[in-house]
């Protein structure tokens, strides 16, 4: 089965981080997601076994299909050191439902960048 969509959200480190998502169907109405749960994992590479940062957060309207992910700015400084410019994060947001079937939704690349004003 093909991923429902991509993106690539672009972060400042040191920066509080919310990443809001709707799982729609190819008519934009919403998918019902009661009894469903849902995580998204970063990692530096998808072939990488190790999860970089899981982000908090989860389904907040199951009826409407609504996520919420975030991350705070301790997390965010922590995943791109001072003397770093950029780094590059893969994830994927899977979703488990009620009997236990998985489905990843939606992948990405996530671009953080250092502050240039603390």
């Amino acid at each position: 089965m093909a991923c429902v969509g991509t993106d690539m959200p672009c972060l400042i480190a040191g920066d509080d981080f919310y990443y809001p998502v709707q799982f729609t169907d190819s008519s934009e109405v919403p998918r019902d997601l009661t009894g469903a749960t849902a995580k998204m994992d970063l990692r530096d590479e998808a072939t990488n076994s190790s999860v970089v940062q899981s982000m908090s957060g989860g389904i907040t309207d199951p009826l409407l299909g609504y996520m919420l992910f975030t991350l705070t700015d301790g997390e965010t400084a922590a995943l791109l050191p001072r003397a770093q410019a950029s780094r590059v994060l893969v994830f994927s947001v899977k979703l488990t439902y009620s009997d236990n079937t998985e489905q990843t939704i939606l992948t990405g690349s996530l671009n953080l960048e250092q502050a240039v004003t603390e």
